[in-house]
This record gives C-alpha cells, structure tokens and sequence, in this order.
C-alpha cells in the first residue's frame, strides 16, 4: 500500500514538473514575440497630382519602401498641404513632403516671422500644430525669377519697374517663394507692377507670351523646358550677400541661396538661386521603430531611387540631416542618425531649440 502510494505521489510530481516546464515555455513564447516590433501594412503618402515633380519624388520613396521595408507605401494624391495636413492630424495620411518654410508656418501657425511683411494674406496658412515631426531633410528645389532671354535682365534686382506675376489664388505656396525672391533682390512689391496669376503654368506662359517680363518659378519644370524651346528663357541671379539672405528668409524661414549648376533649361551658366530644402514629414504617432525603418531603407537603397527623378539623385544620405530644419526630428530618425554616427551635439540643440520654442 505504502509503496503503491509513493508511486502515485511520485506521478503526481513529475506530472506537476512537466506541466510546470510546459506553462513556462508558453509563458515565455509570447514575451519573445512581442519583443519583435510590429510594422503597419500600409502606409499613405501624400503627394501632389500627377505629373507634379513632387509627385514623382513622392513616387520613387514610395517604390523604395514597398520594395525593401515589411511596409507598403502607396501615394494619395491631394490638393496639397492645406489639403493633407488636416488628414494627417486624423490618421488618413502618414507621411507629407514639403519645403522647409512651409513646416515652418504648420510649427509656428505664422505666415511669416514677425513683423510679416506686406504681401501675405492676413490669415496664415496652416493653424499651429506641434503634431508633425520631420523624418528626415533632403535636397534643394531651386527657383527664382525667370524671363525671356532677350529681356537683357541678369539679377533679381533688375524686375524693379517690370510686370511680374502676383496673386497666385490657385498655388498660395508661390506668394511666400515670390516675396522671398524680391526681397533677395533689394526689392519689394511696391517695387514692381502686379499681374493678377493663378498659378506658376500660368505665369511661365505669360513670360512665353509677353504678358509679364518675369515670373517666379521652380528649376526644372516642364513649362520651363517648353517655354525655353520655344522663345527661350533664364532664370535671374540671385543675390549671394548674407543680408539680402536674411532679408529673404523674412518670408521663408529655412531658405537660403546656393549655386544652380549650368544645364537645366533656364539656366546657361551657374548661377545662385533662391532654395528651398525639401524634407519628409510625419505625425508624432507614428512608432519610432516605423520612422526607424524607413529612413534605414531609403538610407541603404538611395542609388535605387535615384533614377527615377533628376531631383533624387542628389537626395543622399549626406543630405538627411540638415542644421537649417524649422520642425523638430522624429525621435526614431534621431536614433537611427546616432547609430550611424551622424547626429551632432550641435543638431541635438538646434532641434531642441525648435521643440522647446513657444
């Protein structure tokens, strides 16, 4: 009886040990998997309509994230900012691409720094929004003033007393770029005769025609190509001294002057344009190991987007970082810069200047 008994017992415990052993491995399983980070199916990209330069950069980030992240990126074309900003804030859209004044006024909900200067409507743009971060910087998009060849104008300054285009009720965006081109040049509006335009299609077309001697507008646009093959055309230099620099960036915060080199149409020998950095915004909700993930791909696969649009192939990792940013980093692009050995302590405080700024 005893030793029947102590058979019973001894069953029991070893039953007991394997059950023990059993709910630990299945304890420990799910703790293993939830240490993997999880990565959304589908992320939205907003992008301008096609045919759009922003478009086609838009497009080729979007290819390369599909392609090499556990992310599918899609493009959702939209009317612009004011049109994917609320979007975004609503979890409809993940990712944006704007210039770096144009995240300056969604930071700040200005349409410029104060006092704003005459030209701008009384409304800002954007209202303030604390909600956006930037995923990381990228390459310039170019404009200035552009005329017909035989106008004999070299230098912004020289549209003092000139037609140009003004209004821009279709493409409010070019109101702060045309500002900033004039006030490069010394300039002001009550420096110039206003041409009521819609947007910057129109305005090259007027240049073609001869409706209005300059019109301000981006390096590489179709229009451009076309207007220069059929009247020819060239964009006019801007002003490199660092005043007339600052005076600019009165109406866009983030922009500066660097050289365009010779070949695109509109510009037949180097020459210093007004430019804007281009970057990639977010929303604060997305993870950090998302944001992570696609900076590392577009990092590690840049020679492969780098085809499919001109712009792109100067959207290097060397550009990521950019010390002229107006909205702070996303703390996972933050971490995977430290990792690569890129994140400064110089950029640690301007970015924590513009999250700390009122």
């Amino acid at each position: 009886m005893r030793r029947e008994k102590w058979r019973r017992v001894s069953l029991i415990g070893s039953l007991f040990i394997i059950i023990s052993i059993f709910l630990v491995s299945v304890a420990t399983g799910p703790t293993f998997a939830q240490s993997e980070p999880k990565y959304p199916k589908v992320l939205r990209f907003a992008s301008l309509s096609p045919g759009s330069i922003l478009y086609a950069i838009i497009s080729g980030f979007s290819k390369i994230a599909t392609d090499h992240s556990p992310m599918t990126v899609i493009v959702v074309p939209t009317a612009g900012p004011p049109t994917w900003l609320p979007m975004m804030n609503k979890g409809s859209i993940d990712i944006g691409l704007e210039n770096f004044s144009s995240m300056w006024q969604m930071w700040t909900g200005k349409s410029a720094a104060d006092p704003i200067p005459k030209g701008f409507p009384k409304r800002p743009p954007y209202p303030k929004n604390r909600n956006i971060r930037l995923l990381m910087a990228g390459t310039l998009l170019r404009a200035g003033m552009l005329t017909r060849k035989e106008s004999g104008m070299r230098e912004t300054s020289d549209v003092r007393g000139k037609k140009i285009s003004w209004g821009w009720s279709a493409f409010p965006q070019n109101v702060s770029i045309t500002l900033s081109v004039l006030f490069n040049g010394g300039l002001t509006l009550d420096d110039v005769k206003k041409v009521p335009m819609t947007e910057v299609v129109a305005g090259v077309r007027a240049v073609q025609e001869g409706r209005v001697d300059a019109t301000t507008c981006g390096v590489g646009m179709g229009a451009v190509a076309e207007a220069d093959a059929l009247v020819g055309v060239r964009f006019l230099r801007a002003s490199m001294d660092p005043e007339r620099i600052k005076a600019g960036q009165t109406s866009m915060a983030g922009c500066y002057v660097t050289i365009q080199k010779a070949g695109p149409p509109g510009v037949p020998e180097d020459m210093p344009l007004w430019s804007l950095p281009l970057g990639i915004q977010v929303p604060t909700r997305m993870p950090d190991h998302v944001a992570y993930k696609l900076v590392e791909t577009w990092w590690n696969y840049h020679k492969e987007y780098a085809p499919i649009h001109p712009l792109l192939r100067f959207w290097t990792p060397n550009t990521f970082v950019n010390k002229n940013i107006t909205i702070p980093f996303h703390k996972g692009s933050i971490q995977f810069f430290k990792d690569k050995g890129v994140w400064t302590p110089e950029m640690e405080k301007i970015n924590n200047q513009i999250l700390n700024s009122p």
